[in-house]
């Protein structure tokens, strides 16, 4: 794709007629941008609830937030209100008729949306009954629903846990295959999952006072983590091998039983070296392997 991710020309952003971001010039071409600080802005002018007072702001292209509702561009927003008594396939089915996709084959995209992402278990859950991370999973499906060139996603790991944190990151990771895409991130360090995404972006771009600011691209803060799986742990070891990583089994992480299903075997630790800095190519292992990634932390190096 030629056209900038995010470009922006002398964008105002209002609500109600007050601004609410004044003035924003920019262009990202990569396929990856961390978009770090308060970008809430441009996430309600994303889903109408702000407007576009004067300026230009497109994304891959596209007017937004014109790109949204031709579904070009998948939206994420932070924690929507959701009919809690409708299951995960029904919401799925629903929004893809509203799209325009006939009865019958929207309830076949929506399945064939959470078996892609390796969500087929929340389809006949309610809403009201899943977990946190659950529901963050299931918008990035209803992200997905119109095949969109660009995810935009706000702030999905606020507020969960590091294992609530690698079940979301997972779920990005099969989304976000072939598409670029855009992600706020408020605090980068405020978590590891939060410091993972940051790290596997190509361009990092901070909004401090209304203001855009690129970061250039920092040491890692660590070439090293644990990675513990609770499946195929030996097939999970040769794909990272395949890939050029060395990875040490250290012991079995017992304590980590409770994270995992019965049915599941005992959960592994590996130490896992990284040349490059980047968890992506774990994160990948583990897809590939199904391994059950149930932790992913970093390590510091030095005293």
């Amino acid at each position: 794709m030629s056209e900038p991710s995010l470009e922006a020309k002398g964008a105002r952003i209002d609500l109600r007629g007050q601004p609410l971001l004044a003035r924003l010039d920019l262009r990202s071409d990569a396929e990856r941008v961390a978009l770090l600080g308060d970008w809430s802005a441009l996430f309600r002018l994303l889903s109408g609830e702000a407007e576009l007072a004067a300026g230009t702001l497109r994304i891959v292209g596209v007017p937004v937030p014109l790109g949204v509702e031709q579904g070009t561009i998948g939206l994420v927003r932070l924690d929507p209100l959701l009919p809690g008594t409708w299951n995960a396939e029904q919401l799925l089915t629903s929004s893809a008729e509203l799209a325009g996709t006939p009865r019958k084959s929207a309830r076949k995209l929506a399945f064939k949306t959470l078996e892609q992402l390796g969500l087929v278990e929340l389809a006949a859950r309610r809403l009201a009954h899943l977990h946190l991370a659950e529901r963050r999973a299931l918008l990035v499906a209803h992200a997905v629903l119109s095949d969109p060139r660009v995810l935009c996603l706000e702030d999905p790991l606020a507020g969960l846990d590091t294992h609530a944190e690698q079940t979301v990151i997972a779920v990005l990771e099969r989304a976000c295959q072939g598409r670029r895409f855009l992600i706020a991130v408020s605090n980068p360090e405020r978590s590891p999952g939060s410091r993972q995404l940051v790290d596997a972006c190509h361009e990092r771009l901070r909004l401090a006072t209304g203001v855009v600011i690129p970061e250039l691209d920092r040491t890692p803060t660590a070439s090293r983590v644990t990675a513990t799986v609770c499946r195929n742990h030996q097939a999970f070891a040769r794909a990272l091998d395949r890939r050029g990583i060395k990875a040490h089994a250290t012991h079995e992480a017992g304590m980590q039983a409770p994270l995992t299903s019965v049915f599941a075997g005992p959960c592994w630790r590996y130490l896992v070296e990284l040349p490059a800095g980047s968890t992506a190519p774990v994160l990948d292992a583990a897809l590939e392997t199904e391994a059950g990634l149930v932790e992913l932390i970093p390590l510091r190096d030095g005293p």
